[in-house]
């Protein structure tokens, strides 16, 4: 069993944004569990409005390179676009963080929410 940390976030219509992608991510997963959410301020000046973040932990046997393909899919059917993104706006964004024990995105790992949103999670 495969197990990945995988990070969401949303600076537009956020809340309704997070929990299309929480129904979306249950489509796919079936053992997924989320922490609590949290709002920062976004990294990088060109960003508009602050970002509802959140984690999630997916136990899977699904192969790395299908959990990240699904995760692209999910952002593409939730209306992600380069150009949304340059204006500042992030519908959603979906990464994996960690897989097992390899840790694929460090300079994530480093931003405080998500160093408490995984402390809130391993509470879980």
């Amino acid at each position: 069993m495969n197990k990945a940390l995988i990070s969401i976030g949303s600076n537009e219509d956020r809340e309704s944004n997070l929990a299309r992608c929480q129904a979306l991510l249950a489509s796919y997963f079936s053992d997924i569990r989320y922490s609590s959410t949290s709002i920062t301020s976004p990294y990088g000046s060109h960003y508009k409005n602050d970002f509802l973040n959140q984690l999630a932990l997916v136990y899977t046997q699904q192969e790395e390179v299908s959990v990240h393909n699904v995760l692209k899919k999910i952002e593409k059917e939730m209306g992600r676009s380069i150009s949304d993104k340059e204006k500042g706006i992030v519908i959603i964004d979906i990464d994996l963080v960690i897989w097992n024990d390899k840790v694929l995105r460090p300079t994530d790992m480093e931003r405080s929410y998500v160093r408490d949103l995984l402390s809130d999670l391993s509470s879980l």
